[in-house]
């Protein structure tokens, strides 16, 4: 299987992919000693299990693909589809459209939303394919004959799965649900990188603080960030999150006391200090923008809260599992644990399950439930406590 790289190859690529009107896309990449995943190879798919393989870092002229990536007439099929997408959003500079994201779409019709590609195309095709590649090396050349076909298979068969998927969505009735939550791929804005300011960081450690110390470690993450992003380097390269939780349970009390601590190297110090001890301070003040998921309405949590949320867990768990959709698209726990919490106060713009299919189907029966204007019941057919039952008032 030859690699294709130049221009005219790209443009025959896009040219075949619009007379179909759906292709399926896949990357491999290299991602261990940099910020951002060095991009080795670009897998495309067309309809006959035609595959192509683009050489990444040969290509000169990425236009074709970025036509391919944002043309809203041309199906995009991805199987968990996101990091591919902000990958391929780098490289080339388009705003992908009209994405299938095969993984997401499986949760809809009684498979997992987190399926893997060799595990869904088992289910839907009976097809089994050898993983044997996953740890490879896809800057190196020339690639093996096993990394070829390994690549090759990750889009040989998607177009023939999404046709199995969108058939069992349709026999479900849910190609309504299933067009609404592939068009939230069309927001240019989840390919684009965050403010760190503006969100709290996952860091290894960082349980159990005071909020003076949750500032602080956001305060010097957001600066561990920008500096990673600058420079291609991964977060810990720059500062460990060890270190990043020392200076915040022990901040120092001045910019001449910071000292080398696990994690944190003299050398890093005397390159940094400055910058360093800004964010500490800022973190201390409290000098930081607003937390986008910070705002809270409705009452304080009281002793009934915790019971609250678990049977709430409990109804959306069963009324999505008797209903044949993965509960993990309804919502996760924090999203369930937010609308329990603000109730009648919340607000569509701040809960996506007051969004399209899922305010319907999840959230007014839960507020009812919540409101005490309908209580649940187990389902003698499936097992499930999934039925609200209105109590007369």
């Amino acid at each position: 299987m030859t690699l294709v790289s130049r221009l005219p190859e790209l443009e025959s690529i896009l040219n075949q992919a619009t007379d179909a009107g759906c292709c399926a896309i896949d990357t491999e990449f290299v991602w261990d000693r940099s910020f951002y995943p060095k991009l080795g190879l670009v897998q495309i798919g067309l309809t006959g299990q035609k595959t192509f393989l683009i050489d990444a870092p040969a290509v000169e002229d990425w236009t074709p693909v970025a036509k391919l990536l944002a043309n809203p007439g041309i199906i995009k099929i991805l199987h968990d589809a996101q990091q591919d997408l902000r990958i391929l959003k780098r490289a080339c500079g388009a705003s992908p459209r009209c994405i299938f994201d095969t993984q997401r779409v499986a949760g809809f019709v009684a498979l997992s939303s987190t399926i893997s590609l060799s595990d869904l195309l088992k289910a839907t095709l009976n097809i089994h394919l050898h993983k044997s590649e996953t740890r490879s090396d896809w800057l190196k050349r020339p690639l093996s004959n096993k990394q070829l076909e390994y690549a090759r298979d990750d889009v040989r068969y998607m177009v023939d799965a999404r046709e199995w998927l969108l058939s069992k969505g349709r026999a479900m009735n849910r190609l309504g649900w299933i067009e609404e939550e592939m068009a939230l791929y069309n927001d240019p804005n989840l390919y684009d990188e965050t403010v760190a300011l503006t969100e709290m960081p996952r860091v290894k450690g960082s349980g159990a603080l005071t909020r003076e110390q949750r500032d602080i470690i956001r305060a010097l993450a957001a600066w561990r960030e920008e500096k990673a992003r600058r420079r291609d380097l991964p977060r810990p390269f720059i500062l460990s999150d060890e270190a990043l939780v020392g200076l915040a349970r022990k901040p120092p009390a001045n910019r001449d006391a910071l000292s080398p601590i696990k994690g944190l190297t003299q050398k890093t110090l005397d390159r940094n200090r400055d910058a360093i001890w800004q964010a500490i301070e800022q973190g201390r003040t409290g000098d930081l923008p607003p937390l986008e998921n910070g705002k809270r309405r409705g009452p304080e949590p009281d002793a009934g809260f915790e019971a609250r949320v678990d049977l709430a867990l409990a109804f959306v768990k069963g009324r999505c599992l008797e209903s044949g959709l993965d509960p993990a698209l309804a919502g996760n726990r924090a999203a369930i644990t937010a609308l329990v919490m603000e109730g009648s106060h919340a607000r569509p713009e701040d809960h996506s399950l007051l969004r399209g299919w899922r305010k319907s189907f999840i959230a007014y029966p839960l507020l009812e439930l919540m409101n005490g204007k309908c209580a649940i019941a187990i389902n003698q057919a499936s097992g499930f406590a999934s039925i609200c039952i209105n109590i007369d008032s």
